[in-house]
């Protein structure tokens, strides 16, 4: 299986709109951050996990032509943004299938119900909703949903195979850290270095991965504060940080 980091950032990107931080300014390429995304490949299945508002750009800096199926995490936009960018994917105006739970679909059906209609030849549907589940077959891939605590919402973290995607979280239940064991990878939310009320942060993050073990961790939704070369220096051994396009 192989896993290209669309965007690593925070719903801000980074460098930011009106900041000139050291971080912004920075001409390393692993400190520019587009909002977040991954893009799954095995063996004859392409999955593409949220659709962010960097989509167009994602999709021209890995060549990615065609995917089988979306799955979205939730409804924020800084996951969700770049769904018309989903058109160029579709296969002769064919609907893609995208695993959606209820409570992110009755919210897009409504900011963007003309994406799941078939309202004229000229505007057909963009993707077909199918039920996020707790365990489910996309393809090749064996996907388990469970639940995150994300401030006031629930989030999707997903399982693929032995790889586990959580973003957008301050909490998970215990309930869901079963979907957690025996990791190969797990991309992780580390927002800042210190407190972020609806994300996990740097403590918090180390803490978790400590107790959950993969045999690598991979942070993400980085935000500003985050620098890549100072946070790389002082990570544990079996865990980096992301950058836009990094394959694992």
């Amino acid at each position: 299986m192989q896993i290209t980091i669309l965007g690593c950032g925070n719903s801000h990107g980074v460098p930011c709109i009106n900041c000139d931080c050291f971080v912004c300014k920075s001409t390393n390429k692993k400190n520019k951050r587009k909002r977040p995304s991954i893009f799954v490949e095995y063996k004859d299945t392409k999955i593409l996990i949220d659709t962010s508002p960097d989509l167009r750009q994602q999709c021209l800096e890995n060549h990615i032509i065609e995917i089988d199926a979306v799955i979205y995490t939730h409804d924020h936009s800084d996951h969700v943004a770049g769904i018309d960018d989903i058109r160029r994917l579709c296969k002769d105006k064919k609907p893609i299938d995208a695993y959606i739970d209820d409570s992110t679909f009755k919210s897009l059906s409504k900011r963007y119900d003309y994406i799941f209609k078939n309202n004229s030849p000229l505007y057909y549907s963009l993707l077909k909703r199918i039920k996020l589940e707790k365990f489910q077959k996309i393809g090749d891939i064996n996907v388990s949903a469970f639940d995150q605590i994300h401030g006031s919402i629930i989030s999707q973290g997903i399982r693929l195979e032995n790889i586990a995607y959580s973003t957008d979280f301050n909490e998970i239940p215990e309930k869901s850290f079963e979907k957690l064991e025996n990791l190969d990878v797990w991309i992780v939310d580390c927002m800042r270095y210190s407190y972020a009320p609806t994300h996990s942060y740097l403590e918090k993050t180390l803490l978790l991965i400590e107790r959950i073990k993969p045999k690598l961790a991979v942070l993400t939704h980085m935000a500003h504060e985050i620098e890549y070369e100072e946070i790389s220096k002082i990570l544990p051994k079996n865990v980096i940080a992301a950058y836009d396009n990094l394959k694992i």
